[in-house]
């Protein structure tokens, strides 16, 4: 299948996903309030640790693994993976609930909150189902968002018809469980042809399994540790507010990433095969994309922290503005960061590296935490997460220069991008209020359109190579 039609099905993907939150969370946060909505929000923060621990790093090591079976065409390889890898997880997942059920009774802190630890244990026994992996390397996009826009119209329903009061809070935490514990059975059941239990050989896999999912736990310990330091330090309000900052911000992240989701499996061949202009084509691919698509995306969360926060948080989360607007240049470096490190990195074997950068990213974060959380709240949680993203990333592209010498991730086109969408955030950022008048939510619709139009239009009289491909494209799909 093309680039172009998985792409397509991705975006969809990625806009089932997010016009989900996009519903919901209005309704959620207003209902629940900070407080209610960060005791879930906590509980769901400490229960990722359990969820990586449930699947070992499978999913980033069988996209690799899986991709290199496929690639030479060797199916009963393939299934035997397929296999080995499940079956592992269905240990690992049981072994992480009985972990996480004997923390919530040990610990005061958590075990005040064992129902809704109760509830998010179903998911951590169900995260072997996770074959996200298998459906990425077959490049089944078409099947994953059919399955995801099922499961999000069904828990709308729900939502609406049973979360009237604050006191719903536990009903709020099913509702985010139970539609991921049903999609992940579903998909067991449709691969069910592709599993192979003959001459299964586990041993092969532990090692670099190990390593990944050390690197894949210290990325879950300081993507989850602002909310439990800020749990445990301060209170559930502060919770409450950063959380919601974080949603809005990570609702246009997947827009960013899914591109490198789309081309891992074709990046991951090219590195075998070692083609070095397909890997350099397709890095230029995603690059060009994450600076086109994340300046503009970063700068408008800036911009429209305010209007995004009331519309879709109310009036209880003002506080959320400003760490919204902290946290959004985020984006850029955690896409940038992350297709380096699992398209780049993780391919050339460099799984040590990959964990070395990963700890030290976790202490720099943890230690920022510590320090900033105590002065700023939650703004000292937003702070602590832009510096470490930022140092993480600086420090991948590093790697990728040693790779690869001969690539430049800067180039005229690129840092064109940051200028003209910095010159126009500008101007726009001085005449804001001309549209702010007409309230947040004529603000929220014209804004990203009027930067829009000056942004590609004026990108199309510099010439930017990219966005001339995407216009050709464009220009013969609709036969113009």
């Amino acid at each position: 299948m093309s680039i172009s039609k998985n792409y397509l099905y991705n975006v969809l993907l990625i806009i089932s996903n997010t016009i989900f939150p996009i519903i919901t969370f209005p309704y959620i946060s207003r209902v629940l309030m900070p407080e209610y909505l960060g005791k879930v929000y906590f509980v769901q923060g400490v229960v990722a640790y359990f969820l990586i621990l449930s699947v070992l790093g499978a999913p980033n090591y069988g996209i690799k693994e899986l991709s290199k079976a496929k690639g030479t065409g060797d199916w009963v390889e393939f299934k035997k993976i397929f296999t080995e890898l499940f079956i592992m997880t269905i240990f690992s997942s049981i072994g992480s609930l009985a972990l996480l059920l004997v923390t919530v009774q040990v610990y005061g802190k958590f075990s005040a909150e064992k129902m809704i630890f109760y509830i998010f244990a179903m998911q951590v026994l169900f995260e072997c189902f996770q074959i996200n992996h298998f459906f990425i390397v077959m490049e089944n996009h078409k099947r994953r968002l059919i399955r995801s826009f099922a499961i999000r119209i069904l828990s709308l329903g729900f939502l609406f018809y049973f979360i009237k009061t604050p006191s719903d809070y536990y009903l709020y935490a099913l509702l985010l469980v139970v539609p991921e514990v049903l999609a992940r059975i579903i998909d067991v059941i449709s691969v069910r042809k592709y599993f192979y239990f003959k001459d299964l050989n586990f041993k092969r896999h532990t090692s670099n399994m190990f390593i990944i999912f050390l690197y894949i736990f210290t990325i879950g310990i300081y993507g989850s540790i602002d909310t439990t330091m800020l749990g445990i330090m301060i209170n559930d309000v502060e919770v409450g507010l950063y959380t919601a900052a974080v949603k809005m911000y990570k609702m246009v992240l997947p827009v960013i990433l899914t591109l490198g989701t789309v081309l891992s499996p074709r990046i991951i061949g090219a590195i075998k095969r070692k083609e070095k202009t397909n890997i350099y084509k397709n890095i230029d691919v995603f690059i060009d994309y994450c600076f086109i698509i994340g300046v503009p995306a970063t700068l408008l969360m800036m911009l429209l922290a305010r209007e995004f926060t009331l519309l879709f948080s109310g009036v209880g989360f003002k506080g959320s503005i400003d760490t919204m607007i902290i946290m959004s240049p985020c984006l850029g470096f955690l896409a940038l960061g992350s297709f380096i490190g699992g398209q780049i990195m993780l391919p050339n074997d460099l799984e040590k590296d990959i964990l070395f950068i990963s700890i030290f990213g976790v202490f720099l974060n943890i230690g920022l935490n510590y320090f900033l959380i105590p002065i700023y709240l939650r703004n000292g949680a937003a702070l602590a997460t832009l510096v470490t993203e930022i140092i993480v990333a600086l420090v991948k592209i590093y790697k990728m220069k040693k790779l690869y010498t001969d690539y430049h991730i800067l180039n005229k086109d690129r840092i064109l991008t940051v200028l003209l969408g910095s010159l126009i955030a500008y101007i726009i950022y001085i005449n804001i209020d001309l549209v702010r008048k007409f309230g947040d939510l004529i603000s929220l619709l014209t804004v990203p359109v009027i930067y829009g139009i000056f942004y590609f239009v004026i990108l199309i009289i510099l010439k930017n190579k990219r966005v001339l491909m995407w216009l050709d494209f464009i220009k013969k799909r609709l036969h113009i």
